[in-house]
């Protein structure tokens, strides 16, 4: 038999020997494998090159018994070559984030309110206006105010005449009380009516003013200058200050509030930076940052309102949009990562004390690296968390092979062959 085909059976049956079943190694024991591999050499190194059936099967045969001892699961999982996957680990950017759902809004987004109840007889302007402070919204109705108005002014007449009368009486009465010609309860009498008229005369007085203030109200303006929106009446609606007559939206920059959680506000501070996106524009972030942190917490929900703000030069966000935003807690640059699908997680106690009641469950972290053809199981110390990843604090240096896929078929020290 010719010596290659005897190289080749030889092959075939350690292929054999370790995908089959054989007996278990007792508990404990380990494997000197550097021995059979010595024992196996020496008999390769003294096979003769021309081999008869008989001198071949004999070369198998001792192969088989020297092989024996390893055909145990322990010594197959040790002799598997596992195909892997590798990263050559570098720095990157890493970023710890909380996620929150939003309404936006104008900065600043007010509510226009009719404050004179009357029939509305025109509105100038249309929903997507924009008007300046000052504008015309709306005119009502002013004939019911405009006589309450002449009214007031004729009450005030009225009452100015009267006072001038009462002066005059005062004036007189001053002499003779001075003169001691009238008695005390007559001067105190004219004191008295003069006090009541100018009285009289400041209240006429403001109900003029109430009326000017009225009439003022039956044109209705805009408070800021912005897009008006959510107009809610036609013309001959009655107006009625229960109910807003549209809104105007500065939309230069917007504004987003959110409610934070308790657990995530101790996080989030004024000036983080966030990002925004909504379904309009999918694929595109748009740049925010925390504004304003409430300093109260609402007891029904447990949670506080988070205002987000964001410029909006080219007016692509819009109030009432729905927004999605991530608060940026935490940020990284240079930092080394790794996907958390190939973080192995386990959590064990921890004794931070002297007894058993300081014990702690702990979680920690570890993943598989390569180093000459090996498998490394490596415990690390994990920093922040991205959604995808973590920050690796220690146990990783830039430049290792990090194991991303094949891991779960691993132990420590196993066989790997690297696939890419």
């Amino acid at each position: 038999m010719k010596p290659y085909i005897v190289k080749l059976l030889s092959l075939f049956l350690l292929i054999l020997l370790f995908t089959s079943c054989g007996d278990s190694a007792s508990a404990g024991q380990k494997t000197d494998y550097q021995k059979y591999a010595a024992g196996i050499r020496e008999l390769t190194e003294t096979l003769p090159r021309d081999l008869n059936d008989r001198e071949a099967r004999r070369y198998l045969s001792q192969i088989e018994k020297a092989m024996r001892p390893l055909n145990t699961p322990e010594a197959q999982s040790d002799l598997t070559v596992v195909p892997v996957y590798v990263n050559v680990l570098e720095p990157e950017y890493i970023a710890q984030k909380v996620q929150y759902l939003g309404d936006i809004s104008g900065n600043p987004s007010v509510l226009v309110y009719p404050k004179l109840s009357d029939i509305i007889l025109e509105i100038p302007v249309v929903n997507g206006d924009y008007v300046h402070k000052g504008d015309v919204l709306a005119r009502i109705s002013d004939a019911t105010v405009r006589a309450s108005k002449s009214q007031a002014e004729a009450a005030y007449l009225s009452a100015k005449s009267q006072l001038a009368n009462v002066r005059v009486e005062y004036e007189r009465m001053k002499t003779l009380f001075d003169a001691k010609a009238v008695s005390q309860s007559q001067w105190d009498q004219i004191v008295t009516q003069r006090e009541i008229a100018e009285a009289g005369l400041r209240q006429a007085k403001a109900a003029v003013e109430l009326a000017e203030t009225q009439l003022n109200y039956a044109t209705l303006t805009a408070p800021i200058s912005g897009y008006l929106s959510n107009i809610a009446y036609e013309p001959g609606d009655m107006a009625t200050p229960q109910k807003p007559f549209a809104s105007v939206h500065q939309i230069n920059s917007v504004k987003t509030n959110i409610k934070v959680t308790e657990s995530d506000l101790g996080h989030i501070r004024t000036g983080q930076r966030s990002e925004i996106a909504v379904s309009a524009y999918p694929g595109d972030i748009f740049e925010g940052r925390v504004d304003n942190i409430s300093p109260v917490i609402d007891p029904l929900t447990r949670t506080a309102l988070v205002e987000i703000l964001a410029e909006n030069a080219d007016l692509r966000l819009k109030p009432g949009m729905f927004a999605r935003v991530n608060i940026i807690t935490q940020e990284r640059q240079n930092a080394l990562t790794v996907e958390k699908a190939v973080t192995g997680k386990q959590t064990v106690l921890k004794r931070f004390g002297a007894t058993l009641r300081d014990d702690r469950p702990v979680e920690t972290y570890h993943c598989f690296v390569v180093r000459d053809g090996i498998a490394l199981k490596t415990p690390i110390e994990v920093g922040i968390e991205s959604k995808t990843k973590y920050e690796v604090v220690s146990g990783l240096n830039p430049g290792d092979l990090l194991i991303v896929m094949g891991q779960n078929n691993l132990s420590d020290s196993s066989l790997v062959e690297i696939v890419k």
